[in-house]
């Protein structure tokens, strides 16, 4: 019997073994940056349009405020065009409240504002 080639093989299967152990560290280490990577580049483009949507509710409730200082003088909401690829909605209880909220990305993301004047319904 030819023991250096049991010894050989032997060695082989060690170096298999350990290589499959450090393509695996390898591979998670580079999961685990991508999804940590991924999450933020999500948060960023959140981040933006959650401005462009907070600016479409501010917008609307500068018009929704003038509008009810101003009866006589109201601009209608359908002929305020936004930009930015945002949409928004309110509603004016003028005067106990008003509440808006700006749209962006397709709905995706959303911000709202309401300003209370402290008379009670």
């Amino acid at each position: 019997m030819n023991y250096k080639n049991l010894f050989f093989k032997k060695r082989l299967g060690q170096v298999f073994l350990l290589s499959i152990l450090i393509l695996s560290v390898i591979i998670t280490s580079a999961l685990l940056l991508a999804t940590i990577f991924t999450k933020d580049l999500r948060r960023s483009i959140e981040t933006a349009e959650s401005v462009k949507a907070f600016y479409a509710a501010d917008t609307v409730m500068e018009l929704e405020i003038y509008n009810s200082i101003n009866p006589r003088n109201k601009i209608r909401k359908d002929t305020l065009q936004m930009r930015n690829e945002t949409e928004f909605d309110s509603e004016n209880r003028f005067p106990y409240a008003i509440k808006t909220i700006g749209f962006s990305k397709g709905r995706q993301v959303s911000r709202g504002l309401e300003v209370y004047f402290g008379i009670n319904e």
